[in-house]
Order: structure tokens, then C-alpha cells, then sequence
């Protein structure tokens, strides 16, 4: 047996004991079923042992594979260490970025961000698709996502952009906006909700401690953030936005912040990728520039 180690056919490997057969892990590396196939076998015969026994309905991994398996991260890993620091010694990072944000985001900022990231680094494509759900970011072939937390999957590695929240908002022509002065008068106003996630109440914090509970029943539920603000807008009455999302109207006088002493408790922006392994060039430096963009283009305060 040669006492080299073929790094691909190791990587096929591991994916085929992670995913479970050699169709989902084809999927995860985005690679042709066949090809790993081959890969596995060329590592067996390379390593002289049976490393999967295969039937046409299931595969077990054997005693030789189970060793080789609790070893496989590490060696991968250190072999990864290694190519990134001799691939990024004073090189321009190049390759392809699939990238997942909430739609919010996208139909905000992304198109600029987006656009100033290719003029800094031209040989870096990127895909960016909105996604108001979590995406299974192997099962789908994404290289991170940005997502407010908490994250679900402990698995992942997440990094923070920033602290968002959300704040009260309505149109300066409503009805008696001047007399709002506390959470308990909110009642006593139309208001509009998000039909997708609407609990029936929203939860209110005065200088970071859950100070009120407020029980509303809106007369517009609608489907997406951006609905719901040109709806408060055009008058339909009071609604909680992230102050993301209203930090323009604001500007323009569209929308007025009421009860500015009283917010929605913070969450956590975050980028989430797979794993420690994942982290590319070109991915660190996608998610140094999204960084940047965000704080410059985000006010502090609505």
C-alpha cells in the first residue's frame, strides 16, 4: 500500500458517512454521483481495504471505515489549513459565492452592497438569493447565510454583523397619533401586523427590560414586511418595524417613530456558515465587506 493519502477520495468519504449514501453526499459537494463512487473505490483499493460495503438499498460502513472516518476531519482539516495559507499569500481571492438573505435585506441593500463587492473583487462571482426561511446550507449547496438569531443548528459556526430591533411606527397624518403617549393607549389605534409570524402581541422594552405585553388585533395582517410598512404609510395605522426598514421614511417624513422610549428586544444579525472548514478567501472577505456596508449604510438609532 502506497503511504500517500488521496485528499479527494478521503473527502468523498466523509461525506458519504456524513449524509448517510453516496446520492445525498453527491448533493452536498455538488459533485456527480459517479465521481464519488469512483473516488471511494479508488481510496479502497489505494488503502487496500473495504472501507463501505454497498447493496443496491442500503451501505454500512466497516470496522477499516469507521477508523478512517474518526480520523477524516482532522486530516482534511489540516490539509485545508495548509492550501488556504499558501492560496492566499498576496493572491486576489477568486471563485464563486452562493449566498442566502432574508428578503427584507435583499430588497433594501443587497443590490448596492452586492454591486460594490464586484467592483472590489472582479474575480469573485456572486449569487445572492432571499430566503425568509433557514436553508439547509449543505442540502442546498450554500456557502453562508445571514440570519437573526438564536441559530438552531449548534453545528454551525455563526459570526455577528450587528444588533437589530424593532420600534413603533405610523403615518403623521393618522388619526390622534399625537395623543399616543403609553403602550396601553395602542388599543385604541388601528394597526397592522405580518401574517406570517403574528402572535397576537408585541412584546415592548423600556431601556432594555420587558416592560409591557401589548395584546392588539390588527385589522391588516399582510405577508411581508414591505407591505406591511407602505400600508402604515398610506394611514392604515400603527405597526412595528425594524428600524432597518424605517430608518428612510423617517428621513423623508413618510413615517413618524412613536413612543420612542419603547422598542422590541434585540436580535442578533448573523452570518452562518457550515462549518470551520468552509471558511474561504473569498468567503472571509465577502463577509468583511457585508460588514462594513451594513454599519455604513444602518443608522444607530431610528
Amino acid at each position: 500500500m502506497d503511504s500517500d493519502l488521496d485528499l479527494s477520495g478521503l473527502r468523498a468519504f466523509r461525506a458519504v458517512v456524513r449524509e448517510g449514501s453516496f446520492a445525498a453526499a453527491a448533493l452536498s459537494l455538488r459533485a456527480p454521483k459517479s465521481t464519488l463512487s469512483k473516488r471511494v473505490a479508488d481510496l479502497e483499493r489505494h488503502l487496500g481495504v473495504r472501507l463501505i460495503e454497498r447493496t443496491t438499498r442500503q451501505l454500512r460502513v466497516t470496522d477499516e471505515g469507521h477508523i478512517l472516518a474518526a480520523r477524516a476531519d482532522r486530516l482534511l482539516g489540516d490539509a485545508e489549513d495548509i492550501r488556504r495559507a499558501l492560496g492566499e499569500s498576496g493572491s486576489a481571492p477568486r471563485g464563486h459565492l452562493r449566498i442566502s438573505v432574508p428578503t427584507v435585506l435583499g430588497n433594501l441593500l443587497i443590490g448596492s452592497i452586492a454591486a460594490s463587492f464586484a467592483a472590489a473583487y472582479p474575480e469573485i462571482t456572486l449569487e445572492i438569493h432571499f430566503l425568509d426561511r433557514a436553508p439547509d446550507l449543505l442540502e442546498e449547496g450554500f456557502d453562508g447565510a445571514v440570519r437573526f438569531g438564536p441559530i438552531e443548528d449548534s453545528g454551525q459556526i455563526a459570526r455577528r454583523l450587528m444588533e437589530v430591533r424593532g420600534v413603533l411606527v405610523a403615518a403623521p397624518g393618522l388619526a390622534r397619533i399625537a395623543e399616543l403617549a403609553a403602550p396601553s393607549q395602542l388599543a385604541d389605534y388601528p394597526s397592522v401586523g405580518l401574517c406570517t409570524t403574528w402572535a397576537g402581541s408585541w412584546s415592548l422594552l423600556r431601556q432594555g427590560e420587558l416592560a409591557q405585553q401589548i395584546a392588539l388585533r390588527p385589522q391588516l395582517l399582510l405577508g411581508s414586511m414591505l407591505a406591511v410598512r407602505d400600508a402604515v404609510v398610506a394611514g392604515a395605522g400603527v405597526s412595528m418595524l425594524p428600524a432597518l426598514l424605517a430608518q428612510q421614511e423617517f428621513a423623508m417624513g413618510r413615517l413618524l417613530h412613536v413612543l420612542p422610549g419603547w422598542e422590541t428586544p434585540r436580535k442578533s444579525m448573523l452570518f452562518v456558515y457550515p462549518s470551520a472548514q468552509s471558511m474561504t478567501h473569498r468567503l472571509r472577505v465577502f463577509i468583511d465587506h457585508l460588514m462594513r456596508e451594513l454599519q455604513a449604510n444602518i443608522a444607530p438609532n431610528p
